[in-house]
Parts: structure tokens; C-alpha cells; sequence
């Protein structure tokens, strides 16, 4: 991902699939990149906050998973970042739409591809054709790498 200072103009969808296409090339396993309204807040942590409130927001997340693999989500409610207890792809069906309940928060279906410029075109899609969603420029993008874990030292005990 490039830092907010390098974010070109985008003024239209085909540029905003373009600017994707670069976002999700060759990013890190475990990276995850939240698409939605640029002034959205969300008060899920808040102690006054209960689940009727839940605001409908149409959003979209890309998940970084092993071999080039990416889960893009797409939803009318806020996304949770994901804690996947694995990022392997063994068994994952590529370039299917899924509908089922397995992700709570995913309103309106995830998939999984190696195709980067679907991955872009599912999201940029998303916004422009769902009613209610934010415009090309009200949408904001926030995203977060993985973190490793300090590498072993070995220590030689005498």
C-alpha cells in the first residue's frame, strides 16, 4: 500500500480499480485492506453502543492469503477485522461468489481469487452500483499489515 502522500487523483472508477490493482499487487501475506465512507466513526467499542444500533455502512475488505490468493468482502455493515488462524488456501474454491453465513459481517458475499483485477473490480463495483453507498469520493481506504514475531535466537547453554 502506499502511504496517504502518494494516493493519486482518482476521478473515476476506472482509475480507482487501476490505483486497486497496485494496492493489492505482491503485498504480504496477512495484509488487510478496509474500503468504506472516509468519515465513517464506529462506536462498536463504545459502552453505550448495542447491537440495534448497528449502522448500515457499505464496505469492503481484502484479506492477503498464501499463493496470491485474496478474500475480498463485501458488506452493508461494518467489517471485523478478521483473525484467521491461517492464511492457507487449501481447500478454498477460487473465483466462486459465496453467500453462506460463514463470516457474521459479511452481508453480501466474499470470494476467493488469484485475479487481481477482479478482486479490484469486486470492490470498486460494490460502491458504484449499491444505493446508498458512498461516492468515488467520499470512499477512504485503511489498511494493516501483519506482524511477525521476533525471529529465535539461538543461545548455546555451556
Amino acid at each position: 500500500m502506499t502511504d496517504e502522500s502518494e494516493v493519486p487523483e482518482i476521478d473515476t472508477w476506472e482509475e480507482m480499480i487501476a490505483w486497486l490493482v497496485t494496492s493489492f499487487t505482491d503485498q504480504p501475506v496477512g495484509l488487510i485492506i478496509d474500503l468504506g465512507p472516509s468519515d465513517y466513526v464506529s462506536y462498536v467499542g463504545d459502552e453505550d453502543f448495542e447491537d440495534e444500533d448497528v449502522e448500515r455502512v457499505v464496505c469492503a475488505q481484502v484479506h492477503v492469503l498464501a499463493d496470491g490468493v485474496l478474500m475480498v468482502r463485501r458488506s452493508r455493515t461494518v467489517l471485523e477485522r478478521l483473525r484467521l488462524d491461517d492464511h492457507a488456501i487449501e481447500g478454498l474454491e477460487l473465483d466462486r461468489w459465496f453467500f453462506d453465513d460463514h463470516f457474521d459481517d459479511c452481508t453480501d458475499g466474499y470470494v476467493f481469487t488469484r485475479d487481481i483485477e477482479l478482486a479490484a473490480d469486486a470492490c470498486a463495483a460494490w460502491f458504484r452500483d449499491m444505493p446508498g453507498a458512498p461516492s468515488l469520493e467520499q470512499i477512504g481506504c485503511d489498511y494493516e499489515y501483519p506482524v511477525s514475531l521476533p525471529p529465535s535466537r539461538s543461545s548455546s547453554v555451556n
